[in-house]
Formats: structure tokens, C-alpha cells, sequence
């Protein structure tokens, strides 16, 4: 199968100054997402992916061929804007057909905005009306719609559910991807929203300063990070300076594990707030006090202060939050990532 995208040695900048420091991405198929914190160059990838902006240097290669000077248009890739940008004097159906060129047949056209419904889980009825009668979820929807339209190799999604509300962000991603691997087109999904990257993606980059910092399977960035700033970035996790001596490792929440053995000498540890167990019972496990307490319903994360320089994020049932200021005793589950060196 070829490969769907291929960046290698990517710069490009805007204004006079470099964003992306020579990027290396390969999208075989499925969803990847690239996630980061705003200005860190993800939309800068992407419009370069597009079309939009020139490269200073490296190549982008998709369906295995270069798109070196190649306009947009003839890049075969379909593009969501962040708000979907549909066209407001044009139905639904109007607006999904949009992309397929006037050598396509009325009855075509038709069958092809009815697959596209269907597809994208949307009632047919939607067809004859006009962007401001949708929710905001059903935009998005008939975006991706419109952009699949013409059948692309790849689907480039600029943050497509950042204005919608939790519940609707979740319903309508799923309903995308769900759409793009029925219609066998790889994504490339740039947001800043983890949740939205872990749960969505197949293959996550995660980007710092215009560089990846590490590329893998969401479960692999997550549970393996191969940085400390990837570790931090993802999830609610506290680093911590440790020591390893004699094959121990101390911690200031006592003797811990690592999922790799490091040399003697200091370590820094990733503590992932759901291995640290919290107990009402001080009388065992490290002693700290509850300062901060942020409550969502099926869980919460309580910050704990286990000295002037150490706190520590846990995370417990919502139905046993300790109050703040209460003493709590801290134990630490399963191994810990750790990295050799004060790495912080």
C-alpha cells in the first residue's frame, strides 16, 4: 500500500521566522494526530500539507508522489477549516457536491451527497437546508463530508470540534472517524485537545517548538513517553526527583518501581495521578495535605503538598474526595517511567 504522507526534513515559517525545525512524519493510513500547545506549529504543518504555505526546505510526498510546487487544488487532499467555512448561499447538498467538478452528472452528484449523509450519520432530510439552520456538530459534519466528496487519499482536519461543547465534541469526532475509515482516506488531525487525540487517533506526534518530540500509538506516548516534556504534557502527571542506589529507587513517596531500569544516580520519575492511591488513614504511606481539589463529577484531582517542594496530582472516586486540608497518606501503584538524570 503507499504510503499516505511523507514529510522528511520539513522548515517552513511565516514572517520572517522558523516554526517547523525539520519534521519527519510518515501517515501510512488511519488518523494521525499531531498535538501540541498553540504556536508550537501544527496549523503551520498542515498548511504546508495544503498547499497553503511553501517550505523553505525538506519534501512532502503524498500517495507517494512529491507536491513540490503543486497548487492546492491539485494536491488530491481534502482540507476542514477550524469552523468548517462552509458556504452560507448554498444548501447541505450544494455544499457537499461542491468539490466534485462540473464533469460529474446531476444524478451522480445526488447519489454521491446521499452516500456522503449517510456516511457522516446524518439524516437525508439535510440535503435542501442551509448551513445556519444546523447545530454546530452537523457543520463539522457536512465539512468532512464536502471534503471527502471527491474521494481523497488524505483529509487534513485543522481542529475541526474546538468550538463545539464537550458532549457534541466527543459524538461528532467519533462519527468523523468512523466516516474516514469507511471511506478508506488517512487524516491528518491537528488539535491541541489530548482527550481528543488519545481517544481518536492511531498514531499520535506530539509536538513542541516546531519539532515532534515523540510519534506512536497513543497508548505508546502515553504509558511510554520517551521525554519528559511528553510525559508532563500528557494527562495530569507529576515529575518528581528521585535516586537510584543499589537497584532501589527513593523517591519522596518512598521506595518506587520503574518500568526500566535506569543506572545509579539521580532519576526523574513520571507519577501518572491515577497510580498515586490515596487513604484516609495516615498512618502508612507518605503524609501529605490536601491543597487543591477539582471536582468532574465521576473523579477528581486533588492536589497534595507532601513538602515546601513537592506536590503531588492524585487522582480519586468522585465519591471519596478528602476535604481540603486534610492529611492524606500517598502510595504509589505499578512502575513508573523514569528517565536518568535531574531531566525536569
Amino acid at each position: 500500500m503507499t504510503t499516505a504522507l511523507q514529510v522528511s526534513g520539513l522548515r517552513a515559517g511565516h514572517g520572517g521566522r522558523q516554526v517547523l525545525d525539520g519534521l519527519d512524519l510518515t501517515v501510512e493510513g488511519g488518523v494521525t494526530a499531531v498535538l501540541g500547545a498553540s504556536g508550537c506549529g501544527k496549523t503551520t504543518l498542515l498548511r504546508c500539507v495544503a498547499g497553503f504555505i511553501t517550505p523553505s526546505a525538506g519534501e512532502i510526498r503524498i500517495g507517494g508522489r512529491s507536491v513540490a510546487g503543486l497548487a492546492p487544488r491539485r494536491r488530491g487532499v481534502g482540507y476542514v477549516p477550524q469552523e468548517g467555512a462552509l458556504f452560507p448561499h448554498l444548501d447541505v447538498g450544494g455544499n457537499i457536491a461542491f468539490g466534485l467538478g462540473s464533469s460529474v452528472s446531476r444524478a451522480e452528484r445526488q447519489a454521491r451527497v446521499a452516500e456522503l449523509l449517510r456516511l457522516l450519520e446524518l439524516p437525508a432530510e439535510l440535503a435542501e437546508r442551509h448551513p445556519h439552520e444546523l447545530s454546530g456538530g452537523q457543520q463539522q459534519r457536512v465539512a468532512v463530508a464536502r471534503a471527502l466528496a471527491p474521494r481523497p487519499r488524505l483529509v487534513l482536519l485543522d481542529e475541526p470540534f474546538s468550538s463545539l461543547d464537550a458532549g457534541l465534541r466527543e459524538e461528532s469526532g467519533r462519527a468523523v472517524v468512523r466516516a474516514l475509515r469507511t471511506a478508506g482516506a488517512a487524516a491528518l488531525l491537528v488539535t491541541h485537545d489530548q482527550g481528543e487525540a488519545l481517544s481518536l487517533a492511531d498514531q499520535v506526534a506530539v509536538m513542541a517548538s516546531g519539532r515532534f518530540l515523540q510519534v506512536g500509538s497513543s497508548a505508546e506516548v502515553y504509558l511510554t513517553p520517551e521525554h519528559p516534556a511528553v510525559a508532563a504534557f500528557l494527562g495530569s502527571a507529576t515529575l518528581l526527583s528521585g535516586e537510584v542506589v543499589d537497584g532501589r529507587v527513593e523517591s519522596p513517596l518512598g521506595e518506587v518501581a520503574l518500568l526500566t531500569a535506569q543506572p545509579a544516580g539521580p532519576v526523574t520519575l513520571v507519577v501518572r495521578a491515577e497510580q498515586v492511591q490515596v487513604s484516609a488513614d495516615a498512618t502508612s504511606g507518605t503524609k501529605g495535605v490536601v491543597e487543591e481539589v477539582s471536582f468532574f463529577g465521576h473523579d477528581a484531582t486533588i492536589r497534595v503538598r507532601v513538602s515546601d517542594d513537592v506536590r503531588v496530582t492524585a487522582r480519586v472516586p468522585g465519591t471519596g474526595i478528602p476535604d481540603i486540608g486534610a492529611t492524606v497518606a500517598l502510595e504509589v501503584v505499578g512502575p513508573l517511567v523514569g528517565y536518568a538524570g535531574d531531566g525536569r
